[in-house]
C-alpha cells in the first residue's frame, strides 16, 4: 500500500469493530453492490448483513476517502478503503440492510411468540382438566384440614413450593411421599403427573413479560421498516421487482403482528380464567404465568420422584412376602412339590417334605409291602429320599463318648511321697 493508503487505512478501518476479519467473510467489492441491490441470499447471509451494517462508513470517513481520491487520482486505494468506498456509494445502504435483516428475522420472531402462546393456551387447558393434579391437591387440602382441625375450602397454590420441606416426626418422610402413597393405594391407575403437564413445563421456562416485549419490538421494527421502504422508493422505480417484494412482505408482516396481538389478549384472558378456577383473583393478586407454572412444574418433579420411590418400595415388600413362603424349605423339596403338582396327584405334607399320596406303606427302597408282583416306577428323587429316611432310622441317636487322656495313669508326686508306695508298686519299680 502507498503511504497515504497505510495512513488512512488505519484511520478509516480502525474505527470499524470487525475490520479485516469481517471483510474476509464478505463477498468481493465488485459483487457487493449488486448483491445488496437485488437482495441475493446466495451471496450475503444474515451474519454478513450484521457485519456490513458495522462496516458502513460515517459521513466524515466517507468525505475523507473522497477527498483523498480526488487529491491523488493516480494512486489506487487499499483493499479496506476500496471496500468501504464501495459501500458508501450504494444508495440508501443502511435502510436496505435494516429492511433485509427484518425480513430474515421476522419468521423466527413470529414462531417464538406463536409457540409460547400455543403452550400457554394448552397449559390452561391441561391444568383445568388434569384429574391427577386435582386429586393431589384435594388430598393435600384434606391433610391440611386434619392437621389444623379446620374445614377450609382451599389453599394458595404457592404453598406447593413448600410441600417438599414438610416432614413427619416418626419416619421423617416428606409430605409429598405420603401423598404419593395415598395416590398409589387409592388411585393406582393414575400416571405420572410430570408427563401429563408438558406444556406447563415449557411455559415455566419463558418469562411472560419478554413475550409481550417481543410483540412490541416487532411492531416497532415494522414501523421503522416502513420508513426505510419510503426512503428506498425515492431512488428506486415503483415497478422494481425487489421493491414490490418488500412492499408485499411489510403488508403481510403488519397483519401478522396485529394477529399476534389479538391472540395475546385472548390467551391472557384464558390465563385469568385459570387463576379464577383455582380461586385466585387476578385483579387483587396477579401471578405471572411463568412464576405460576414454575411452582407446579417443580412440584410435579418432586411428586414423580416420590411416586417412583413408593412403587419400588411396594415391589420390594411383595418380593419379600413371596420369599417368606419358601423360607426353611430345601430347594429339592420345592422342586418335588412342583413336579407332583404338575402331574395332578395330591400330596401330603410330612415334616415339611412333600410325599406322594399312596394308601400302602412303602419299604426301605420305596417298594410297597403287598403280594402284588407289579412295581410302580419311582423317580430318582423319591429313591434318594427313601434311602436317606431309612439310614436315619437305622442309625438312631448317636451317643457322645468322652475321650480319655493319654496321661490318665499319672499320679501325683506329692501324694506318693506322703503316703508311700504299695507293695505292688515297689515290685513293679524293681525296688523289691
Amino acid at each position: 500500500l502507498s503511504d497515504w493508503s497505510r495512513r488512512h487505512s488505519e484511520a478509516v478501518v480502525s474505527t470499524q469493530s470487525t475490520g479485516g476479519i469481517a471483510m474476509a467473510k464478505l463477498p468481493a467489492a465488485r459483487h457487493i453492490k449488486q448483491a445488496i441491490m437485488s437482495m441475493d441470499p446466495s451471496h450475503i447471509t444474515r451474519e454478513s448483513i450484521a457485519a456490513l451494517v458495522r462496516l458502513i462508513p460515517s459521513d466524515e470517513e466517507k468525505n475523507m476517502i473522497v477527498e483523498a481520491k480526488l487529491a491523488s487520482p493516480d494512486i489506487p486505494l487499499g483493499k479496506e478503503e476500496d471496500y468501504v468506498y464501495t459501500l458508501s456509494v450504494i444508495p440508501d445502504i443502511q435502510s436496505r440492510l435494516h429492511l433485509w435483516a427484518f425480513m430474515i428475522d421476522f419468521d423466527a420472531m413470529e414462531d417464538e411468540v406463536a409457540d409460547y402462546l400455543m403452550d400457554l393456551k394448552e397449559c390452561c387447558k391441561e391444568l383445568q382438566t388434569c384429574q391427577t393434579f386435582h386429586l393431589i391437591i384435594s388430598y393435600l387440602l384434606e391433610i391440611g384440614n386434619f392437621l389444623r382441625q379446620a374445614q377450609d375450602d382451599g389453599f394458595d397454590l404457592q404453598f406447593l413450593s413448600k410441600v417438599a420441606d414438610i416432614k413427619d416426626t416418626v419416619k421423617k418422610q416428606t409430605l409429598v411421599h405420603h401423598i404419593a402413597t395415598m395416590m398409589h393405594s387409592n388411585h393406582p391407575e393414575r400416571g405420572d403427573l410430570h408427563k401429563e403437564i408438558g406444556h406447563t413445563h415449557r411455559v415455566g421456562r419463558i418469562i411472560f413479560d419478554e413475550m409481550e416485549a417481543s410483540i412490541s419490538k416487532m411492531d416497532e421494527l415494522c414501523d421503522n421498516c416502513w420508513e426505510h421502504l419510503r426512503t428506498i422508493s425515492k431512488h428506486t422505480s415503483s415497478t422494481n421487482e425487489v421493491l414490490q417484494k418488500q412492499l408485499t412482505f411489510l403488508k403481510s408482516a403488519a397483519e401478522r403482528i396485529n394477529t399476534l396481538g389479538v391472540v395475546m389478549k385472548r390467551v391472557r384472558n384464558r390465563y385469568y380464567n385459570l387463576l379464577l378456577f383455582f380461586g385466585i383473583d387476578p385483579v387483587k393478586k396477579f401471578i405471572p404465568p411463568d412464576e405460576f407454572c414454575r411452582v407446579i412444574s417443580e412440584f410435579a418433579l418432586e411428586y414423580r420422584t416420590a411416586i417412583e420411590s413408593v412403587i419400588q418400595e411396594q415391589a420390594k415388600k411383595k418380593k419379600m412376602k413371596e420369599r417368606r413362603k419358601t423360607r426353611g424349605i430345601k430347594i429339592t423339596d420345592v422342586k418335588n412339590s412342583k413336579e407332583v403338582k404338575e402331574k395332578g396327584g395330591s400330596t401330603v405334607e410330612n415334616n415339611g417334605v412333600q410325599e406322594p399320596n399312596n394308601s400302602k406303606k412303602k419299604g426301605i427302597f420305596g417298594k410297597t409291602k403287598s403280594n402284588v408282583t407289579q412295581e410302580t416306577p419311582e423317580t430318582p428323587d423319591e429313591v434318594t429320599w427313601s434311602l436317606e429316611k431309612a439310614l436315619n432310622k437305622s442309625e438312631g441317636p448317636r451317643k457322645r463318648t468322652r475321650l480319655k487322656s493319654k496321661m490318665n495313669q499319672r499320679k501325683s508326686l506329692r501324694r506318693t511321697l506322703k503316703n508311700g508306695l504299695t507293695e505292688e508298686e515297689l515290685i513293679a519299680a524293681g525296688i523289691k
